[in-house]
């Protein structure tokens, strides 16, 4: 199995438990919305480990034709995920009341962390003009995909609970 396949399969192995793991059940259990988060990352994961196929023969294939320009184009990624979240929490602290924004703040810590948190660090690491580390690069912008992913749920996640919440209170 190529590389590529592996870490979008471990993440998804990853997912599966770091969910129930970070975010209190009884937060699932009263806002049964978030796990469309959970399932759109793991949706998410199985697509990018099914498209990715076991081989790259071609260097020319856009993912890894420039890998700065990928790595850019993931960095972009993460941040416009932090401004939707970042607004979800303007918008949701003027709405509901303080208990309910606790909740919403999970969230937001949740996505920051996974998307710009582990994504810019990963940075550091990266070798972009040294040849003989492309496996290494391409290997890194996996698991920034990865990372992206999990953001992306807990992003989803907020949104839900907000659109819940919402719904809840326009038919009560």
């Amino acid at each position: 199995m190529h590389v590529s396949k592996k870490i979008n399969l471990y993440g998804g192995i990853v997912w599966v438990f770091l969910f129930f793991i970070l975010v209190p059940m009884k937060l699932i259990i009263q806002y049964p919305i978030v796990l469309i988060g959970y399932i759109y990352t793991l949706f998410i994961l199985l697509v990018n480990y099914l498209l990715i196929g076991n081989k790259i023969d071609n260097l020319e294939e856009q993912d890894f034709k420039d890998v700065y320009k990928v790595g850019s184009f993931i960095n972009t990624k993460a941040f416009q995920i932090s401004t939707a979240i970042f607004a979800l929490s303007v918008s949701a602290k003027n709405i509901f009341k303080i208990e309910f924004n606790k909740y919403i703040l999970l969230f937001i810590i949740y996505t920051l962390i996974f998307g710009v948190g582990i994504v810019l660090p990963s940075y550091f690491v990266s070798n972009q003009q040294n040849n003989n580390t492309t496996l290494i690069n391409r290997s890194l912008i996996r698991l920034r995909n990865v990372s992206i992913s999990y953001s992306i749920g807990f992003m989803i996640s907020g949104f839900m609970i907000i659109l819940q919440k919402l719904l809840e209170s326009l038919y009560s």
